[in-house]
């Protein structure tokens, strides 16, 4: 079920995001590589989350085909799908990572995070 927000909360998403991906990259460097993945994928989510409240007014709030769905229609407006492919790695990644009893190598890490990294940046670009 899709949740209805303000506009104007698309920044509280936006910086939850920028605090995700801060704790990535600590737990990265301190070899932390399942942290680091889950939370870079957060990070990505949340993102996901500020793009979509900001342009439609609403974010997924059941499950990752609605938040696919919302990005999808988000970027038909923006005419922007350079990142649909980060989005859905990493939600489809997910519960892997994060419940299951996947051990997350170094590199792998490392590619959520310079994922998570791009996906943020390419969101501040719209939410402002």
């Amino acid at each position: 079920m899709v949740k209805e927000e303000k506009r104007e909360e698309a920044m509280k998403y936006l910086n939850k995001a920028e605090e995700f991906l801060a704790i990535a990259k600590i737990a990265f460097q301190q070899a932390k590589s399942n942290v680091a993945s889950f939370v870079a994928i957060q990070a990505i989510i949340n993102a996901n989350d500020a793009l979509t409240v900001f342009f439609l007014g609403k974010r997924a709030s059941m499950d990752h085909k609605e938040a696919i769905d919302m990005h999808v229609e988000t970027v038909r407006k923006i005419q922007d799908s350079s990142m649909r492919s980060i989005l859905h790695s990493a939600l489809s990644s997910r519960s892997e990572v994060g419940y299951s009893g996947k051990v997350v190598k170094k590199e792998e890490a490392g590619n959520f995070l310079r994922d998570a990294t791009r996906f943020v940046e390419w969101v501040k670009k719209y939410v402002k």
